[in-house]
């Protein structure tokens, strides 16, 4: 069969080999085949669960509070870590950090970031470590374990974009990323977990088996990176031995996750609405202009799917979707575009904040979107206070952010799937056969638009 005429089901039938090192070695299994829209029309609004019994937006809020639960096994070693960093700060030199694998979390550890008490130091290159500076990082090759050899204290921090000896060996691509083979325990003194899965995606759609969807990079690692920054802000300020800070960071940005739930109902809503546009040829958009990581964490990423930010807008107006996510109640220019693309005829999502310091500003997207989400996040700083930090520190407004507009897309899969309309995802360049599957799955994409 011609490249053209071929499947998925075909795809993933007789590519087998190809595709390997996908999916845990075992055998791909096949997918449910899909059609012309005039073949699946029928199935508009039938309800079909198609093997899964939970709605994959609570699959996807299940894996969260997973991730956050797990971090608390964290808090001591986190503490006493934070404790060795106050040190090396009054010793007069520097902690680094380079955590900040994925997509969201560059943007989500700037120095600038609202928030952020600017006491990690961003760092691209370990030439600039000194003998008593310390790292927290998700490098793991030779340039860190030289680093650590000049008497750096080196933190290797998990992430599923890097090979490590708490996966299965040969899952990942380390081609590039880790020539060397280096694990872990070979260039750090000390290991702290994200408890992100190594597969990244925390949905286990059945009519997506090749791999798990919906990233959770941004809670792990975000949620990891503020702990230790309110830890560290603490011991400075206090000089406490106990954890304080990051449990109450991770505490309050728990429970804010958890308000989440009171949403489902109108995130259901929202994603068949989202369904029935796409299905009718509407595209996707994702747009964050003051935080532009969390319009990162659904377009063109690992375990994302394929249609975000995909298409040309203006070929379908009156369909299309628009999903605005933002830190701040009324920021001027998300508020503009919700309004402009809302005229258009696009059915406009907003994510913010409802207040920021207690002031309601007029204006704000989440009114002016055709639904709007809180993301429970009303701070200007973040939600530890600190003497000399104004608004506090350690935000929860991206985290929180990205949970809500991935549920949102998980549950989009969910209400697609049950119509018969099963989207492609991108499987992570950091999983072996991950380039040869997405350069397998994109010509199909294309043909079908979502």
């Amino acid at each position: 069969m011609a490249m053209t005429e071929a499947t998925r089901r075909d795809v993933l039938r007789v590519g087998g080999t190809v595709l390997a090192g996908v999916a845990s070695g075992l055998p791909v299994a096949p997918r449910t085949a899909h059609g012309a829209r005039a073949e699946i029309s029928a199935h508009r609004d039938k309800e079909c669960h198609f093997g899964h019994t939970i709605p994959f937006m609570d699959e996807y809020l299940q894996g969260t509070l997973e991730i956050l639960g797990r971090l608390h096994g964290e808090v001591e070693h986190v503490n006493e870590l934070s404790v060795r960093a106050a040190s090396v700060i009054r010793n007069g030199r520097t902690v680094w950090t380079s955590m900040n694998f994925g997509h969201m979390t560059p943007h989500e550890h700037l120095a600038d970031r609202r928030g952020n008490p600017g006491i990690l130091k961003n760092h691209d290159k370990f030439d600039r470590f000194r003998k008593g500076d310390l790292v927290f990082t998700n490098h793991c090759n030779r340039s860190v374990q030289q680093a650590r050899e000049r008497g750096v204290h080196v933190v290797c921090v998990t992430t599923n974009y890097q090979d490590n000896e708490f996966r299965p060996a040969g899952f990942t691509d380390s081609s590039d990323i880790n020539p060397d083979g280096l694990m872990l325990r070979d260039v750090s003194d000390a290991i702290l977990h994200t408890h992100v899965p190594y597969q990244l995606g925390l949905v286990h759609a059945p009519q997506i088996p090749e791999l798990a969807i919906c990233p959770s990079n941004g809670t792990g690692s975000g949620a990891l990176f503020w702990m230790i920054n309110a830890e560290i802000a603490d011991k400075l300020a206090n000089r406490k031995s106990k954890p304080v800070a990051s449990i109450a960071y991770l505490d309050t940005l728990t429970e804010r996750v958890k308000q989440i739930r009171h949403e489902r109902d109108r995130i259901r809503e929202v994603a068949v609405t989202m369904a029935r546009r796409i299905r009718d040829g509407g595209r996707w958009f994702v747009r964050s202009i003051e935080h532009e990581g969390l319009q990162s964490e659904l377009a063109h990423i690992a375990s994302g799917p394929m249609i975000v930010n995909w298409g040309d807008w203006n070929a379908t107006k009156q369909k299309n979707v628009l999903l605005v996510n933002a830190i701040s109640p009324a920021h001027r220019p998300e508020v503009r575009l919700a309004v402009e693309k809302q005229i258009e005829g696009a059915y406009v999502i907003g994510i913010a904040p409802g207040t920021l310091d207690g002031v309601r500003p007029p204006g704000r997207l989440i009114e002016v979107a055709d639904v709007g989400f809180d993301n429970h996040s009303p701070e200007s700083g973040g939600v530890i206070d600190i003497p000399g930090h104004d608004g506090g520190i350690c935000p929860t407004s991206g985290i929180v952010g990205n949970v809500i507009q991935q549920m949102i897309c998980a549950q989009w899969v969910d209400e697609m799937v049950r119509r018969g309309s099963v989207p492609y995802f991108y499987i992570g360049e950091f999983q072996k056969g991950g380039d040869e599957y997405n350069a397998a799955m994109e010509p199909f994409f294309e043909r079908q638009g979502f």
